[in-house]
């Protein structure tokens, strides 16, 4: 290819590529075609499981990454919920505002009153389900800025 056509080729590539991005914050639905949305800001943590059976050694494991569910919940009652994978890493871009921050997660359930549970965790009668496990936790996020949080999930 001679090196004037590969140089229009270039240029034409990065001008369809600029057209595939956008320059800000588009229009929020509902608001207008004028409208801009919110100012976002970032969190990001690990949803950690913290406590357990005592091992050998006479001390409780320490904290560890589970998977499971972040809860974000506005003042407002509107919430942003994220899925965690095994490593227990999360991030999440969310608007400005304070949060409540609430974790849950497969490794820990609840069982109803008079349930019996097996040696190895297995429920035998009863009702198990699973439930906000961590401590209470509230997170403000600002504009353009990333908080970062852990949130734990505490077992005795």
């Amino acid at each position: 290819m001679s090196r004037p056509l590969a140089c229009v080729a270039a240029v034409a590539v990065l001008m369809l590529a600029g057209c595939g991005t956008r320059g800000g914050p588009g229009p929020v639905q509902g608001h207008g075609t004028g409208a801009r949305q919110p100012a976002a800001g970032r969190v990001t943590g690990r949803l950690l499981l913290e406590g357990g059976p005592i091992r050998p050694s006479g001390r409780q494991p320490g904290p560890r990454p589970i998977r499971g569910v972040v809860t974000f919940t506005t003042k407002g009652q509107r919430s942003v919920t994220v899925r965690v994978g095994p490593s227990g890493i999360f991030s999440v871009g969310l608007p400005t505002g304070r949060y409540r921050v609430s974790g849950r997660s497969p490794a820990v359930t609840t069982v109803s009153n008079g349930a019996t549970v097996s040696g190895r965790g297995r429920l035998l009668s009863g009702t198990e389900w699973e439930a906000p496990c961590s401590l209470p936790l509230s997170v403000t996020v600002s504009a353009h800025h990333t908080v970062r949080t852990a949130v734990f999930c505490a077992v005795p």
